[in-house]
């Protein structure tokens, strides 16, 4: 749930618009109100599609057929326009996440939820299904799971806002891996394709994981077609009955009433979701309708005082509520007994706004005074990370207490940014230009002026577990982990704090990678599951749901449609462009053919200019919390593709964790857990060069 932007409306039709809950490249979902305060979920088609005659008769014609789809299980139309100068429809507002999410989040549910949430979407599909319509789409991100049971959503719609054209035009609509066969054939479908939809969200609420695995779309609709179902982590008494419905012949699959019965019939309604959910997903549930309240009664308020700031307020108004959680103020507006002259803005000029910024001088007099005498860990914990900037002069040394700019080579403390979050375990990141630093916490992503000292706040109380910046600087990319309909990767503009962009389907996303052309976007999952998106536009085209989460990034786009992300026998290579559906694991080698590596991977870096991959892995700690641990460096390109990457001894005695790459890659910074110190080590083979702090 994102504040408006003020690009956005604040009213369409009846419906006064409180906050964006999300954005497609068809359009966008606000959360509204009517005149009596119920509130509802507001589509409105993007302009571009407005303008299309086809589409808006084909709009009207689905908000028909979504009119008809009513049943207590999908939420209800309130109220449409399909010939407004852009189209909207008005739809029951659902008080809870969507089910994609709610797994992405908290992982998958027991037996017993997962079959009442199934048996929510069985009843909903004998209501479609005895009206003579079909949802054609049904998968994870359209079930909303409510605090009573599951609700159906994009019913009808769907149609209008996924194919842009006609079926007689080739397009096929639904999603891989959740798509009957029949209908990838392009054959005529009906409710059978429905059934198999569900077969395979079922599958998704019991796994987290759909019954034809991950990978490229065109993968994934080939196993669907031609291969059996995996169903291997599926409760036992369960797998017929999902087998029957993800049969490859339509006729053999079980009707939606005849599912319906054999999950035990129509789920009861549940006063709270605590009733029938775990704790941690009942409290995700829950944090949605808690949000919304939050919504309703601070909403107003803050649109009531913008009425009340004129003159000399106008500017201050600006900054604060002009954009997504922005915070620019250098301190409280002034006391009515304070000096009103003493409050003014300062005379003296501002610093020459500079093309780039040297990191080793540009520093304001409150960092640099509050250095210490030598290089110091700002932590007391020691979960601590580490970044060069761009100029590669400076390493940014992030911990529980701020961040301390070191000059690596130099061996002393330049600055030190006290106190920036309770959280010790996210990136510091430069500016492209080295004159803005950025740090995700848990009140929001923090962007210093290096220079000047100002702090500005975007996304202002959200948790965000990683920033980046667009290769111009303009822009800020976060994710954003709250457990809300809100949480998503993101991007943000510096100058406005308008949110330009939610990728598709981010939800859960705790590390972020770009590739070096900036056309396309990484994430890590909190479980290890990388997803890549396309920047411009926020499309999501590759997902993979099996990983391993490490100590580090553990996240590489090296262009091309190269994606380097974990696995528990070492770093995984996958071409997403190509999406052949191949990819391989890069393993160590030894010498010794009886010699093994010790345990699964912990944490890895690619270095592209020294062609350098350094991968850590690491057994559990026994009971004396000692763990015996493999450290394996390889010439990447060497070999015809990466699982032929070429060995490389170490050079290094201890274990370094949590590496950072110098820009120039001529080294590479690492933490040593046993000394508490931050380490640089040559990058061709990790011998050690220095110990600081």
């Amino acid at each position: 749930m994102h504040p408006l932007a003020p690009s956005d409306p604040t009213r369409v039709g009846p419906y006064r618009l409180i906050a964006l809950l999300g954005a497609g490249g068809m359009g966008r979902v606000y959360l509204g109100l009517d005149r009596r305060g119920r509130p509802a979920a507001v589509k409105v088609v993007r302009a571009e599609h407005a303008y299309e005659p086809a589409f808006r008769a084909r709009f009207a014609d689905e908000l028909d057929l979504a009119r008809r789809a009513q049943s207590e299980n999908v939420p209800r139309v309130y109220d449409a326009d399909a010939k407004a100068e852009t189209p909207w429809m008005a739809t029951e507002y659902v008080m809870g996440p969507s089910l994609q999410h709610l797994i992405e989040t908290t992982g998958p549910l027991p037996e017993h939820s997962a079959v009442h949430l199934a048996r929510g979407v069985a009843q909903a599909l004998v209501g479609l299904h005895a009206g003579g319509l079909t949802h054609r789409d049904l998968k994870p991100a359209n079930v909303m799971v409510s605090p009573h049971g599951a609700r159906v959503i994009d019913f009808g719609i769907a149609r209008a806002l996924v194919d842009g054209h006609s079926p007689e035009h080739g397009k096929t609509v639904g999603t891989p891996g959740y798509m009957a066969p029949e209908t990838g054939r392009g054959e005529q479908t009906g409710p059978p394709a429905d059934v198999f939809a569900l077969g395979g969200v079922l599958t998704w609420a019991l796994t987290g994981q759909g019954p034809f695995g991950a990978g490229h779309p065109s993968t994934v609709l080939y196993r669907s077609e031609n291969l059996a179902p995996e169903l291997g982590r599926v409760p036992e008494n369960l797998r017929p009955l999902i087998a029957a419905c993800l049969d490859k012949d339509p006729a053999r699959r079980p009707t939606a009433v005849q599912l319906l019965q054999a999950l035990g019939g129509p789920a009861p309604h549940e006063p709270t979701a605590a009733r029938w959910l775990p704790p941690a997903p009942a409290s995700a549930v829950d944090a949605i309708g808690n949000a919304y309240r939050a919504r309703v009664v601070f909403g107003d308020r803050s649109r009531r005082g913008r009425g009340l700031l004129t003159g000399a307020s106008v500017v201050v108004a600006l900054i604060l509520l002009g954009g997504f959680g922005l915070w620019a103020l250098d301190g409280p507006l002034p006391r009515e007994d304070e000096d009103p002259v003493a409050a003014e803005p300062s005379t003296e000029p501002e610093p020459a706004t500079r093309e780039v910024c040297d990191p080793t001088e540009h520093l304001a007099p409150e960092f640099t005074e509050a250095a210490a005498s030598e290089p110091t860990i700002p932590s007391v914990s020691f979960r601590v990370r580490t970044s060069f900037s761009h100029d590669g002069s400076v390493l940014a040394v992030a911990g529980d207490q701020g961040v301390a700019l070191w000059d690596w080579e130099n061996e002393t403390e330049l600055a030190l940014i006290e106190s920036l979050g309770e959280r010790s375990d996210t990136r510091p990141h430069f500016s492209p230009n080295d004159c803005l630093l950025a740090w995700g916490t848990e009140d929001g992503a923090l962007v210093y002026s290096l220079e000047t000292g100002e702090l500005t706040t975007y996304a202002e109380g959200r948790d965000i577990s990683d920033t980046l910046f667009s290769l111009d600087g303009t822009v800020l990319t976060v994710a954003d982990r709250g457990f809300d309909s809100e949480g998503s990767v993101y991007d943000i503009d510096l100058e406005s704090g308008e949110t330009l962009l939610v990728y598709e389907r981010s939800s859960n996303r705790r590390f972020l990678a770009r590739s070096p052309d900036g056309e396309h976007l990484a994430g890590l999952s909190g479980s290890g599951s990388p997803s890549v998106w396309e920047t411009e536009v926020g499309r999501r085209i590759f997902d993979q749901l099996s990983g391993e989460r490490g100590l580090g990034v553990n996240l590489e786009l090296l262009g091309d449609g190269e994606l380097l992300f974990p696995h528990e026998d070492g770093p995984f290579h996958y071409d997403f462009l190509e999406g052949s559906g191949a990819g391989w694991v890069i393993e160590p080698e030894f010498e010794d053919e009886d010699e093994e590596v010790n345990g699964s991977l912990t944490d890895f870096v690619f270095n592209p200019e020294a062609d350098r991959l350094y991968a850590v892995f690491m057994e559990d700690p026994d009971d004396e919390g000692f763990a015996a641990a493999t450290l394996s460096i390889w010439e990447y390109s060497a070999g015809d593709h990466p699982a032929e990457a070429t060995s490389i001894d170490p050079q290094i005695e201890v274990l370094p964790l949590r590496f950072g790459v110098h820009p120039g890659g001529e080294v590479v910074s690492a933490i040593q857990p046993d000394s508490e110190t931050i380490l640089i080590l040559d990058a061709d083979d990790l011998r050690e060069l220095q110990r600081l702090g």
